[in-house]
């Protein structure tokens, strides 16, 4: 413990002086009585310290006399003496080289300097190879002091050199072996032989002669070991050998130990590094003697150790920019003006060796020094005129500047964002600007690099270069601000191109391409690519037509607006009028603008295509697996995997992510979460895999299954991001936890929890909409406002949807207007987001080339499908007819072209149009309205698994199994009207038998209608094979029961889904009404009597749930059932179902 504390007192490795064993095991030692009695005066560590400091301190220690030296440990001796008694005087001959005078052990004196001790482990444990071991003579003691004669090298006294390497030496022997069973052995330490043996480590006995060491010197250095150990030994190994093996040694020790890393191996390397003679200087030997002597602080020494090297010609310029480093580092972390004043005058020296402006960005421990910044900032005031204080100071203000600069510069790197523009301000240093602006992408500063480019554009001598403007154009196209804000910041970089460089580079016309492109902007990117053409169609180096991304933007920006056409016929060009072959780009964009447009069958045909003529890539496989994964065709997109690993093709997350979706969109979600863990052990950590099965749950309204997700995130360091919380959000909002959702928000928000983005706000808009929520809406977009969140068209379209839902309103909110009034908003609010509301600007929309039959318009989907076909379904809910038809007519007009009157439209403004005929009594037109819809969906839906020699494969892809539940129900709706029991259950069979399938509502409504229609038993057949199994009881039954009365929040949530089949209250009381009729019927109709006991006999939850009801008294009851059935039936009034609050739409629902 003592031992440990001792070493403790000082940084620099008193452990090398203290002895210790090989070998750690623990030893029992009976302490001396005069443990208990001794008063020992502090331990002196002076001497060690000096010593340890080599190079730092002046070991010269001649002027003191021996007396009063032995005078000053003699009682650190007897400190250590009456804990281990051998050990502590085997310990103060290796400090003080004590030579006992008399038989007592304990009268020291000093003999001579003590020697360097390799390092050994904290503790005095005796190894066992050496108790009881014969006494050796290993060596001459004469050996070191022979080299006390010298001179000097290179600047350095040999005098102090050659002492030092005397007193390694001639180290004194371990007499740690003196010491068994707590005694002590007398041994004959007078002899001066005795004393002047080198001390052995204790495993490197075997190493007796010369041979031996240069053998494990050789061994030893061959290894390249970063073992601290293997660095001693190396140290011990040299010091052994004689001069010229030293000699030869010298660089590959010198070497060696700099690999090292130890601060205690500083004064080892210095000295050897002095040994080398300035001819043989290399540039490692040269970075390794200067960083010797920082680490050792002698600065003015390493400041002349880089003089010498910048006078020998042979040190290259990188190794004296990596000495100048260290340094001017050292300088700047001290608070010493003249260590900065030491190196810094020598400014026209170094002037003359290499430029600063260039070297700059190469000084890497500037960067890293402690406040930096602050410096840089007051240089100007205070670091001058410190610096001009000085005495005999030469320091112009050139050289000055150039230290600013430098200072400036290297700040850049470690300031913080409000720093960035006062730093720049100091100097306004071109080389400055440049060097930030280059970086701004990589240190995700775009907004405050469009500032700085701002101001470094209107220097005075500016010139951006071309790598600055490429990194602005990264800059601008990565802001989250609206796109005219990019669209006038890349104006003004283009416009810069022109006004410093004359012409654009090649590079700047092909990114600029590519984004106007992404956009789908055809004007700009046709007018790009023509001067494109011109400007570089004749340069020899590199024929632009023959370039591999010459005509990628034209097809690109067809693909992006979902042009399959066009897009296919300039990919016929390519090769048919220009004769070039299409590489596997222009296919990836072809088979991209097929997924685009949604049209599922051409994508599987190129991609087939692109198999027998050119070679698949990995975004090849993505974008078909995507596709594939994204419509839950499983086996199609397992088969594509299979395929792409074959080829060679590695898989990435986007690959992975396709195989999610197609689990999941199958209900496969623990296969899913398997393929996230698997990926991230084999290292692919990607959030954009689990956000996808976060997303999927959370439409699903589990959010017990969400929680543990996230913690298996939080398991396998799988990072979150805004998509993450964006999921959270959805999953709370669905759930109908609107509250906790805007909290989640507003603390984001305010402790900057996550990067809080627009997106976060409509997912939980659209959520609280989809759930018929509109007043928080209007809180969240008020909130948007205050955080200063630029509206957009989704959110000005959250808005408007909310304004629709007005009838959802607190009654104190609805009053304020008519529902005229309401209407009205609605429409100017939607007009205004479209530029709707002005009749120049309607007048100046052009038509879209017309399209007839356009692959994919039913099933395809983008935001202004989704806007239009909400916004028309919203009219038709309002029963404004008339508006709803003028909006489909303009949708037509502006998507598709007046030509195609008559075209498919987006599905859900299908079903809203329907809809309006059905309520207007236009049965006609809504039979031809479903005869399109049903068979473009059989056509677009298919799915790529459907074989017809395997019936179990499914004919419809999992996504769109649900897509006609609308179309169906309106349908529905009409064959009950007109009485048609056999036309509704034939609609069900044709549209089972296609393979789609039908929702909740859809089930629910159809028993019901075929009970009312007096087909007793198909109802009650179908309730109990398609709803009964999700039954859970009667509320009121369960209360009685004295049973849990609530049903699991999970289940609840679940049951709010309208793919979770459920019969709802309104069904079970129709059945209940026909059951009664059969058994009234019963007596008199042998039909009725057998019809009412096969019910009994295949229903049986049907009929127990029904003679199970208790009533409650509701209208409902009364609106069904009818008040003349209560006096026949015991349980007359029936409850209405309490667990499942959110289908009250569809319970409360009456037919006729």
């Amino acid at each position: 413990m003592l031992e440990k504390t001792a070493a403790s007192l000082e940084p620099c490795g008193f452990h090398r002086v203290v002895p210790g064993a090989t070998q750690s095991f623990r030893t029992t030692r009976q302490l001396r009585n005069t443990f208990w009695q001794h008063a020992a005066t502090d331990i002196e560590l002076t001497a060690a310290w000096q010593a340890l400091m080599h190079g730092t301190f002046d070991l010269n220690m001649g002027s003191t006399s021996e007396e009063n030296r032995s005078s000053s440990l003699s009682a650190s001796a007897f400190l250590l003496d009456f804990l281990y008694p051998s050990g502590a005087v085997t310990l103060m001959r290796r400090i003080s080289m004590v030579i006992p005078v008399s038989g007592r052990r304990d009268n020291l004196r000093y003999g001579q300097r003590f020697a360097k001790i390799g390092p050994r482990p904290y503790t005095s444990s005796v190894p066992r190879q050496r108790v009881n071991r014969p006494e050796t003579k290993l060596g001459n003691r004469q050996e070191g002091y022979e080299a006390g004669e010298g001179t000097s090298v290179n600047g350095v006294d040999a005098t102090d050199l050659n002492d030092t390497e005397a007193t390694e030496m001639g180290r004194t022997p371990d007499m740690a072996h003196m010491a068994v069973n707590g005694t002590v052995q007398e041994a004959d330490v007078e002899t001066p032989e005795t004393l002047a043996e080198p001390d052995v480590p204790l495993d490197e006995t075997e190493y007796s002669s010369a041979n031996g060491h240069t053998e494990a010197l050789d061994k030893l250095l061959e290894s390249d070991s970063d073992d601290p150990e293997d660095a001693d030994r190396v140290w011990y190994h040299y010091r052994a050998l004689d001069a010229p093996s030293q000699t030869f040694y010298l660089e590959k020790v010198l070497d060696f130990l700099s690999k090292s890393g130890r601060l205690s191996d500083s004064w080892k390397i210095s000295e050897l590094f002095h040994k080398v003679p300035l001819p043989q200087w290399t540039n490692s030997i040269f970075v390794e003697g200067v960083t010797a002597e920082i680490n050792l602080q002698n600065d003015s020494r390493a400041v002349e150790v880089f003089i010498k090297g910048l006078q020998h010609s042979s040190i290259d310029v990188p190794y004296l920019i990596d000495a100048l480093d260290l340094i001017l580092a050292s300088a700047l972390r001290s608070d010493n003006p003249k260590k900065l004043k030491g190196i810094w005058e020598h400014y026209s020296e170094m002037a003359t060796r290499f430029d600063f402006g260039g070297i700059t960005s190469q000084l890497k421990h500037v960067s890293s020094v402690p406040g930096l910044v602050q410096k840089a900032l007051e240089f100007q005031i205070h670091g001058r005129q410190e610096l001009q204080e000085l005495e005999d100071t030469g320091l112009g203000q050139e050289v000055l500047d150039t230290l600013q600069r430098i200072l400036v510069r290297r700040a850049l790197l470690s300031c913080a964002d409000n720093q960035i523009i006062p730093l720049l301000n100091v100097t306004k240093d071109p080389l400055a600007f440049e060097e930030f602006l280059r970086s701004v992408s990589s240190r995700r500063m775009e907004e405050v690099g469009k500032e700085v480019y701002r101001i470094y554009r209107k220097l005075a001598k500016s010139i951006p270069s071309h790598a600055v403007l490429h990194e602005m154009f990264r800059a601008y196209t990565r802001l989250g601000t609206p796109i005219s804000t990019k669209y006038a910041g890349l104006e003004l970089l283009w416009g810069d191109w022109h006004r410093f460089h004359t012409t654009p580079s090649r590079r700047a016309f092909q990114r600029y391409l590519a984004f106007y492109a992404s956009q789908g902007d055809t004007q700009r990117v046709y007018d790009l690519w023509t001067r494109f053409i011109e400007l570089y169609r004749a340069d020899p180096s590199s024929p632009i037509l023959k370039s591999d991304d010459t005509f990628a933007h034209l097809l690109h920006v067809h693909a992006v607006r979902g042009e399959l056409e066009e897009t296919q016929r300039i990919f016929n060009d390519i090769s048919l009028r220009f004769g070039i072959k299409p590489n596997t780009y222009y296919w990836n964009i072809l088979l991209n603008a097929h997924a685009k447009a949604g049209d599922y069958d051409g994508a599987i045909s190129t991609f087939e295509k692109l198999m027998e003529t050119g070679k698949p890539d990995r975004y090849s496989y993505g974008t078909m697996m995507q596709m594939a994964g994204s419509r839950g065709d499983l086996g199609f997109t397992i088969e594509l995997y299979r395929q792409g690993l074959s080829k060679g093709v590695r898989p990435d997350d986007a690959i992975l992510s396709s195989l999610i979706d197609a689990y999941c969109q199958n209900d496969y979600m623990k296969e899913a979460q398997d393929v996230c863990l698997r990926a991230v052990r084999k290292g692919i950590v990607v959030t954009r895999m689990w956000n996808k099965l976060l997303g999927y749950h959370a439409l699903r309204r589990d959010l017990a299954t969400i929680n543990k997700v996230l913690e298996l995130m939080a398991e396998n360091n799988v990072p979150y991001n805004q998509f993450t919380y964006k999921q959270l959000l959805l999953g709370l909002a669905l759930c109908r936890q609107s509250q906790h959702a805007l909290n989640l928000l507003s603390v984001a928000l305010k402790d900057n929890i996550f990067e809080v983005v627009p997106d976060h706000f409509h997912i939980v808009m659209g959520a609280l909409l989809i759930n018929g929520e509109p007043g928080p809406v209007q809180r969240i977009y008020k909130m948007m406002q205050d955080y200063g969140f630029a509206r957009s068209s989704t959110t000005l379209f959250r808005v408007t949807q909310a304004l629709g839902q007005w009838k959802n309103l607190a009654p104190k909110q609805r009053a304020r207007l008519t529902a005229t009034e309401w209407l009205g908003r609605t429409l100017r609010s939607f007009n205004r987001i479209y530029g709707l509301d002005s009749p120049k600007k309607l007048s100046r929309l052009s038509p879209p080339t017309p399209n007839l039959g356009r692959s994919g318009e039913l099933l395809g989907q983008s935001t202004e499908k989704s806007q239009f076909s909400t916004m028309v379904y919203m009219l038709t809910e309002m029963k404004n007819f008339f508006e709803a038809r003028q909006l489909v007519d303009l949708y037509r007009f502006i998507f598709q072209g007046p030509e195609n009157s008559d075209g498919v439209l987006p599905i859900i403004m299908l079903n809203s149009v329907m809809l309006a005929d059905f309520q207007e009594n236009k049965y006609d037109r809504v039979c031809e309205i479903w005869d399109v819809l049903f068979e473009n969906a059989k056509k677009e839906a298919r799915s790529a698994d459907f074989v017809e020699e395997l019936p179990h494969t499914s004919k419809i892809s999992p996504k769109y199994r649900y897509v006609l539940s609308a179309g169906v129900g309106v349908m529905q709706k009409l064959l009950f009207n007109k009485g048609d029991a056999a036309g509704l259950q034939s609609l069900v069979e044709e549209v089972r038998s296609a393979g789609f399938e039908l929702d909740s509502k859809n089930w629910n409504y159809y028993v019901q209608a075929l009970v009312q229609l007096r087909e007793y038993k198909a109802a009650f057949i179908t309730c109990e094979n398609i709803l009964m199994p999700n039954w859970t009881g009667w509320f009121v039954v369960r209360n009685r029961e004295n049973v849990q009365s609530k049903l699991p929040l999970d289940l609840r949530r679940k049951g709010t889904s309208p793919r979770h089949l459920r019969p709802v209250a309104t069904t079970l009381y129709h059945l209940a009404r026909g059951y009664m009729e059969l058994d009234r019927l019963g007596p008199w109709s042998a039909e009725a009597a057998r019809t009412s006991q096969e019910i009994e006999k295949e229903c049986v939850q049907v009929i127990r749930a029904i003679k199970s009801m208790i009533r409650v008294h509701s209208k409902l009851e009364y609106e069904i059932l009818g008040e003349e059935d209560y006096a026949d039936f015991d349980s007359a009034e029936l409850e209405y179902d309490q667990d499942y609050q959110d289908g009250r739409g569809d319970e409360g629902e009456a037919m006729g």
